[in-house]
C-alpha cells in the first residue's frame, strides 16, 4: 500500500500526533492534496508555534493563518528564545487576537513588553468563545501600578466564556540541579479584579514569586471559582472573610514565609471541599495524623481525596526510625486505613537529617534522588510500582553516595530528566524505560569512557528526546560522537559551564555536529 493511498480521515488522525511545525515540514508543497489537508486541520487544531522559526512563522501566517483565522480554535504564540520577536511579527501582519472569533484556547509564552501586553488585553474581551487562557512568563505591572495592573485583571474577568486562567512562570533551568537560572525573570502580578466573571472557574498561579492576591477581592468577584492552585506565591493578603461555597478544589505548594494560619483560614470557608493537595516544607503541625483528622471533621467535612508531601528534620536525641514509627502510628488508625483507605510513606536518609512524608500514590511531579533512601509506609502490600505515575521531571545526582532506595520506587512517565554522571545500575532499576523523555540535563566531571557510554546508552533509550543541556568537563571527539546518531531527534543543544574557552580543535569539531541539530 502506498502512502498516498491513506484516506483523509487517516491523515488527519495522524496530524494529530504531530507538532505544528512537524505538519508543516512534512506535508506543505508536497502537491494541492495535501495542502488542503493542512488547511482543514489547521481549522480545528491547536497551531503551536511554539519553538518555530521565522523563515516557517512567515509561511504558515501567510499561507494557513489567514485562510483559516475564523475557524481556529487554540493557538500559542511565543515570544521566547527559540522565536524570538514572534508576536511584533503576528501584530506587523495584521492580525488582531479578536479576529480569532471562534478561539477556545490561547497560550501566550514570553510576552515581555509591556506595550504588545496592553495591546492583548485589549482584545481579549472580544473573544467570546474563548474558555482557556494562559500566560507564561509574560509582563504583568505589580502593586506599584496599581491601576493598569487592575485594568489588566479585569480585562481577563471580562472575557465572556472564561472558564479557566493560569498565570505561570516556569524558570529556563528550574528543573537543572547544576545549571545557574541565569535566565530567570522575575515577575509580578496583582490580583485584585472589580469586576465580576460569573463563568470563571478554575484559576491556577504558578511560580510566581512576587504575586499579591487579594483573596476577598478575588472571592468576591470569581463567584463561580471551584479549583485554585497557589504555587510559591508569597504574598497572599487576607484570607476570604465569607464562605466560598462554590470551592471543592485547592491545591497549595507553600514557600517558606507562608504560615499554617493561612493555610486553616482558607479551609475554614470552604465546607464544600473534595479535593485537598498541599506542599510544604517545615510544617510540622501536617506530620500529626490527629491534626489533619481535626481539620477534616472541623472545616472540610466532605473530603473525598487528601493529597500532601511535607518535608521536615528529624531530630538527633531521638533514633530516627523511632521518629518515624511515631509519625506514621497516627496514620494507622481506622480513620486512615479503614474509614478513608490513605496511605502515607515517610523517606529518609540514614546520613542526613532531612526527611519527606507523602500520601501515596505519589502526587507531585517533581522527585529528587541526591542521596540513599529509606522509606516505611502505611500501605499494607508490597507492589505499589505505580505509586509514581505522576513524576514527570527527575533530578539524579548522586555525588558521592551509592545510592539505594527500596524497589518499589520506580518512574515510568518521566518527560524532564536531570542527571550527573557516572551513575550505577540503580538508576536503571528506577528508570525501566525513558520512552516519554523529550529534555535532558547532563553534568560530568569525568570524560571517561565509563561515562560517555553511560551517556550514549542513554540517549539511544529516549526516542523522543528534542533538548539537551550538557556540561562536561572537557569536550572530547567521543562526546561529540554522542550526536551523530541517526535516532536522535534533538533540535535543542546547549552546552555550558565550561570555565575556559574551547580551542581550534574542539570548536571544528563543535561545529561539525551543528547540522544534526534540527
Amino acid at each position: 500500500m502506498q502512502f498516498e493511498s491513506f484516506s483523509n480521515e487517516l491523515f488527519l488522525g495522524i496530524f494529530e500526533y504531530l507538532t505544528t511545525s512537524h505538519i508543516y515540514h512534512a506535508f506543505h508543497d508536497v502537491n494541492t492534496r495535501f495542502n488542503g489537508l493542512i488547511l482543514e486541520y489547521f481549522r480545528t487544531c491547536n497551531i503551536n508555534l511554539r519553538s518555530i522559526s521565522k523563515f516557517d512563522f512567515n509561511i504558515i501566517s501567510q499561507h494557513y493563518l489567514m485562510a483559516t483565522i475564523d475557524r481556529i480554535t487554540s493557538l500559542c504564540l511565543s515570544d521566547d528564545d527559540d522565536s524570538p520577536g514572534q508576536i511584533d511579527l503576528f501584530f506587523s501582519y495584521g492580525f488582531l487576537l479578536s479576529q480569532f472569533i471562534n478561539l477556545q484556547s490561547l497560550f501566550l509564552c514570553n510576552i515581555r513588553s509591556e506595550q504588545m501586553m496592553d495591546k492583548t488585553m485589549l482584545d481579549l474581551p472580544y473573544l467570546s468563545n474563548l474558555t482557556y487562557l494562559t500566560f507564561e512568563e509574560c509582563y504583568f505591572p505589580g502593586q506599584n501600578n496599581q491601576d493598569k495592573a487592575i485594568s489588566y485583571v479585569n480585562s481577563i474577568w471580562n472575557i465572556p466564556k472564561l472558564v479557566s486562567c493560569t498565570f505561570k512562570v516556569q524558570y529556563k533551568y528550574q528543573k537543572s540541579h547544576h545549571f545557574v537560572n541565569k535566565y530567570r525573570r522575575d515577575n509580578s502580578l496583582y490580583i485584585l479584579p472589580t469586576v465580576t466573571s460569573s463563568t470563571l472557574k478554575c484559576l491556577s498561579f504558578i511560580g510566581l514569586e512576587q504575586c499579591d492576591i487579594m483573596m476577598d477581592q478575588l472571592f468576591i468577584h470569581t463567584p463561580s471559582l471551584r479549583r485554585l492552585l497557589i504555587n510559591k506565591c508569597v504574598s497572599i493578603t487576607r484570607n476570604p472573610s465569607t464562605m466560598i461555597l462554590s470551592m471543592t478544589t485547592l491545591i497549595l505548594i507553600f514557600s517558606q514565609q507562608q504560615q499554617s494560619r493561612f493555610f486553616t483560614g482558607l479551609l475554614q470557608n470552604m465546607p464544600n471541599l473534595l479535593h485537598l493537595k498541599v506542599k510544604a516544607d517545615q510544617m510540622y503541625g501536617l506530620l500529626i495524623a490527629q491534626q489533619w483528622e481535626q481539620i477534616i471533621h472541623d472545616y472540610i467535612p466532605k473530603l473525598k481525596r487528601l493529597q500532601f508531601k511535607i518535608g521536615f528534620n528529624l531530630h538527633d536525641w531521638q533514633s530516627q526510625k523511632e521518629q518515624v514509627n511515631g509519625i506514621l502510628a497516627g496514620y494507622r488508625s481506622p480513620f486512615w486505613l479503614v474509614e478513608r483507605h490513605w496511605f502515607v510513606q515517610c523517606d529518609w536518609n540514614s546520613d542526613r537529617e532531612n526527611a519527606c512524608l507523602y500520601t501515596l500514590p505519589y502526587a507531585f511531579d517533581n522527585f529528587q534522588f541526591s542521596s540513599p533512601i529509606v522509606s516505611q509506609s502505611t500501605i499494607p502490600y508490597d507492589n505499589n510500582s505505580r505509586s509514581y505515575d505522576c513524576v514527570h521531571n527527575l533530578m539524579y545526582k548522586p555525588r558521592l553516595y551509592y545510592l539505594s532506595s527500596p524497589p518499589h520506587i520506580q518512574f515510568f512517565n518521566i518527560q524532564h530528566l536531570s542527571i550527573e554522571f557516572p551513575v550505577t545500575a540503580h538508576f536503571w532499576s528506577i528508570i525501566p524505560k525513558l520512552d516519554h523523555l523529550i529534555s535532558l540535563d547532563v553534568l560530568s566531571n569525568d570524560h571517561d569512557e565509563i561515562c560517555q557510554q553511560q551517556l550514549q546508552d542513554l540517549l539511544d533509550r529516549a526516542p523522543r528526546l528534542t533538548s539537551i543541556r550538557i556540561s562536561w568537563k572537557t569536550l572530547t571527539s567521543p562526546l561529540m560522537q554522542l550526536f551523530n546518531s541517526q535516532n536522535l531527534s534533538v533540535y535543542q543543544l546547549e552546552l555550558l559551564c565550561y570555565g575556559k574557552s574551547l580551542n581550534n580543535e574542539q570548536c571544528i569539531a563543535l561545529n561539525s555536529i551543528i547540522p544534526g541539530i534540527h
